[in-house]
């Protein structure tokens, strides 16, 4: 019994693990999309969708693992935010098919890409902005994790300005703040990770 509650224990864990992993894959895409923008000697822009790919999924995993703890007091916003969650992974996995298929049976990722490429990253933009407001309206309920819910409106935030800009300028001017928005991004991953962490030895 005692070995089953502790293989519990660290499977609830996944939570704070996959913001953490979210976070640093963030980050080198941040690094790679700099390199990118400085550099004689362009990169792929592949070179910056794989980690990008792995952190958003992560991110995704992470917010589908944070529904125990958002049901507590809002089961309501934690069954929208983990639906959420799942049309972004659906979105997300259609775009990363997407593009390994144009990269290995093509010349290579267009630019500028294609609508149907837009189309599935604003579905995904969208849905991760609603899963991130409904699980962070869900935290801030709880006073004793309001701090996890105030990191959740940073994601929010980022991708909310990046889809007005779209709206008003293009899609493509929008998603070309990601240089800037993506390291915060990574920045508030890492720091979910961190604080679910602390909150996870807290309560063992």
């Amino acid at each position: 019994m005692k070995n089953l509650t502790m293989s519990f224990s660290n499977y609830s864990r996944w939570d704070s693990r996959l913001f953490i992993i979210a976070g640093c894959f963030m980050l080198i895409n941040t690094a790679i999309l700099w390199i990118r923008y400085y550099s004689n000697n362009q990169l792929s822009i592949l070179w910056a969708a794989i980690p990008a790919i792995i952190g958003l999924a992560s991110g995704v995993f992470g917010l589908i693992k944070l529904y125990p703890r958002a049901s507590v007091n809002a089961p309501l916003m934690a069954k929208a935010g983990a639906g959420f969650a799942l049309l972004a992974g659906t979105s997300l996995s259609l775009a990363t098919i997407w593009i390994f298929a144009v990269s290995v049976f093509v010349e290579g990722i267009p630019d500028p890409a294609p609508q149907g490429l837009l189309g599935l990253i604003v579905i995904f933009m969208i849905a991760m902005v609603l899963a991130f407001f409904s699980n962070a309206m869900a935290f801030l309920r709880q006073s004793a994790q309001r701090q996890v819910g105030y990191l959740l409106t940073v994601p929010l935030a980022m991708w909310g300005i990046m889809l007005v800009v779209g709206t008003i300028k293009g899609m493509e001017v929008g998603l070309s703040l990601d240089y800037y928005t993506n390291g915060i991004i990574a920045a508030a991953f890492l720091a979910l990770g961190f604080t679910l962490k602390a909150s996870h030895i807290a309560e063992s």
